[in-house]
């Protein structure tokens, strides 16, 4: 089994913020916070930030982007709900819960953006929403999408899931859609050891939303999420999350495939957590572009990587520092001395392969280069405030040796 120290690169993969904030959230719920006024204090923070038309909270961002689809679906049938290709699982389990047809489009594997000429065929062949994802925070231009869904009479949803500190034209990411996704589960970078939300940025999202909030059923119980918080905590530390990690068959990090459960509300514990660590998750954010930006000054020295571009006027949050690498180089990083670093493979399969899911992509059998590509050669390097300057240094090193070999 790998060193208990090691283990420290991949923490955030459970909790980036202070475990002590955890705690104090837990604690608020065990006293009996109520859940409306948790509920009505989150809602505030993110109208400041967002400068919403409304918002709805979720237990979770898959429940908000699933309530998205039907608010935008429901009332037509036959038509599909555009995903991209190379994206987290959790969208299949999305639109599966949704029960709609899928059309998926390319990406472009430079800059993780949609691939304009493939999502126009989407919704030419009838597409009514559109998916776009800032993939590990690397924001998205939505200017050209947006046209095309315009033109289509189809509505974007803006999964911002992954994308807290990014911005586009001074604006968080979740302002440039119709509706926007967020997710406060573990591993993001505002967390309440679950919890999402569903963001409506004008008249057609709000009343997307509106549909989508006679969709949730009643939250579960506070305790369970008091417990599954104190797990997050205990995992944070690396003396404990060595042990789990250190056994394969747990598959701790790895990307799976989920069923749908059914919708709900958030607790009032996920609420409190994620309100107590707003200011926590501000301050991480420009760790994480520090420790990235370092990071990447090295990755663009060395012949076996190359890096995502990004759009002009945008800032990445860098939930993860993605980059494409050459497939020997992309081997090594599904190596456990790359895992113990916290370097890890991107998602290993674009959504049309995976087993259960296919027979709902109308267009299965295109090409999906681009994604096929990130599939095979993208991977990721941490950046999270837990990394010292001797990880940092480690990470470097990591780095200038696979492309020696």
């Amino acid at each position: 089994m790998p060193s208990v120290s090691g283990w420290r690169h991949q923490l955030p993969v459970y909790s980036p913020l202070s475990a002590a904030a955890l705690l104090l959230g837990a604690r608020a719920a065990a006293r009996g916070a109520r859940r409306s006024s948790a509920q009505q204090r989150l809602i505030a923070l993110l109208r400041a930030r967002y400068a919403l038309t409304s918002a709805l909270l979720t237990d979770s961002g898959t429940t908000a982007l699933t309530a998205a689809i039907i608010g935008i679906l429901g009332d037509r049938p036959g038509f599909a709900v555009a995903l991209p290709a190379f994206a987290c699982y959790d969208l299949a389990t999305a639109a599966v819960g949704a029960n709609v047809p899928v059309l998926l489009y390319d990406i472009d594997p430079y800059t993780l953006a949609p691939d304009l000429a493939s999502l126009r065929t989407a919704l030419q062949h009838g597409a009514a929403a559109v998916v776009v994802v800032h993939l590990y925070g690397c924001p998205v231009d939505l200017g050209e999408v947006n046209r095309l869904a315009a033109q289509a009479g189809a509505v974007v949803i803006e999964d911002a899931a992954q994308a807290v500190g990014a911005t586009v034209e001074h604006r968080p990411a979740g302002r440039q859609g119709s509706v926007a996704v967020l997710s406060f589960g573990r591993g993001k970078g505002l967390t309440g050891g679950s919890g999402g939300a569903l963001l409506a940025n004008d008249e057609t999202g709000a009343r997307v939303l509106e549909r989508g909030r006679g969709l949730l059923g009643p939250p579960d119980g506070d305790w369970s999420e008091v417990a599954a918080i104190v797990a997050q905590w205990l995992l944070a530390r690396a003396s404990v999350y060595a042990l789990p990690a250190g056994l394969p068959f747990l598959r701790l990090g790895e990307t799976v495939y989920r069923d749908p459960r059914p919708l709900r509300a958030p607790t009032g514990t996920s609420c409190s957590v994620v309100a107590a660590t707003w200011g926590l998750a501000d301050r991480e954010i420009e760790v994480r572009r520090r420790n990235a930006e370092r990071l990447l000054d090295e990755l663009r020295r060395q012949p076996g990587f190359e890096t995502i571009r990004t759009p002009r006027h945008s800032q990445p949050g860098y939930l993860r520092l993605p980059v494409l690498a050459s497939p020997a180089v992309r081997r090594a990083a599904c190596d456990t001395a790359a895992r113990r670093l916290g370097v890890m493979p991107g998602y290993p399969k674009v959504l049309c392969d995976l087993e259960t899911f296919a027979p709902r992509c109308i267009n299965r059998d295109a090409a999906f280069r681009g994604s096929r590509l990130l599939a095979a050669r993208l991977c990721t390097l941490p950046t999270h405030s837990r990394l010292g300057a001797r990880d940092l240094e480690e990470l470097e090193e990591w780095i200038r040796t696979v492309c020696r070999r």
